[in-house]
């Protein structure tokens, strides 16, 4: 059976609304006690934040080998790093953040889980600005879920030189050989998927490879499902996009993952010029029935002179 899929404008999930076409909605995975656990966690951040601060609401979040996208540098792993960061990009005073899940999911062990949704940031300057943020989650069996790898999409930029000085090694953590293998499956992915998006084009690689219920975060909309996504990038022609994983983690249970990577956006400038911008990405991995690899959502940032906006 074909079916339509919608794209949803961020404004109408922000206050709750249900965008309908026909007896279709946007995506809305089963509702087991274990992904609601992880939506309260996500959005008990908003409280958290307004009583010891948005950063510090953020901290107590991140697991030690956090991986953190912010736009303006490059992907920080580690939370004295992020610590760090924060520091150096401290919040105005009376700023306060809300975040909103959208939609996420867990895995089959229910050990990793992911939200995606928006962050409404208020400043005492400002009327209320909607950022986007994906959250990848981790818990072990006697503690609460803990943030493995975050981006920020449409968030203020870090500051200049307040990130890594230094081209970052990410982690490498010890697995065993069945782990290991299970992490390159899902790397490989990644780098099949950038491959069909240099040989046949990136709107058909985005399409082929979009989870049914797939999310990617246009600007400003959520992208939902292969039409869709299509769609947007046929609008969208004259601009390509390459990218390349850095580093990938799995759920034990195999069936969930994530992968960050360097993405090049090139484009044509008014005076027809090439135009190259760079950034970083978080893509959100689930295996399907048929036994492929499909991304259950995508977004980035940009990362000046390495890193656009996928």
């Amino acid at each position: 059976m074909k079916t339509r899929f919608l794209v949803v404008p961020i404004v109408l999930m922000a206050v709750g609304a249900c965008h309908r076409r026909g007896d279709e909605f946007a995506p809305s995975p089963a509702r087991l006690p274990a992904r609601d656990s992880l939506f309260a966690v996500d959005q008990a951040r908003s409280d958290s934040a307004a009583g010891r601060g948005v950063s510090e609401a953020m901290l107590a979040l991140l697991s030690p080998d956090a991986a953190y996208l912010r736009a303006g540098v490059t992907v920080i792993y580690g939370i004295d790093a992020v610590r760090a960061m924060f520091a150096a990009n401290p919040e105005t005073s009376g700023t306060s953040i809300t975040w909103q899940p959208l939609g996420g999911g867990i895995s089959n062990d229910l050990r990793n889980g992911y939200t995606y949704g928006i962050a409404a940031r208020v400043t005492p300057r400002a009327p209320v600005r909607l950022e986007r943020y994906i959250a990848y989650w981790r818990r072990d069996a006697r503690a609460p879920w803990r943030i493995a790898a975050y981006a920020e999409v449409g968030a203020p930029p870090a500051s200049e030189g307040s990130g890594p000085t230094e081209r970052v090694t990410p982690p490498n953590p010890t697995l065993s050989r069945a782990m290991a293998q299970a992490r390159a499956v899902v790397r490989a992915a990644d780098s099949s998927f950038a491959d069909l998006a240099y040989r046949m084009g990136t709107g058909y690689a985005f399409a082929a490879t979009v989870a049914p219920d797939g999310v990617m975060f246009g600007n400003p909309q959520l992208v939902i499902g292969p039409q869709a996504v299509q769609d947007f990038f046929s609008a969208g022609a004259g601009t390509s996009l390459s990218w390349q994983p850095v580093y990938a983690s799995i759920a034990a249970s195999r069936d969930l993952g994530f992968t960050i990577g360097e993405y090049t956006s090139t484009g044509r400038g008014p005076t027809g010029a090439a135009i190259q911008r760079f950034g970083k990405y978080l893509t959100v991995w689930r295996l399907q029935p048929d036994g492929t690899w499909k991304f259950v959502v995508d977004g980035g940032n940009p990362t000046p002179a390495r890193g656009g906006d996928r």
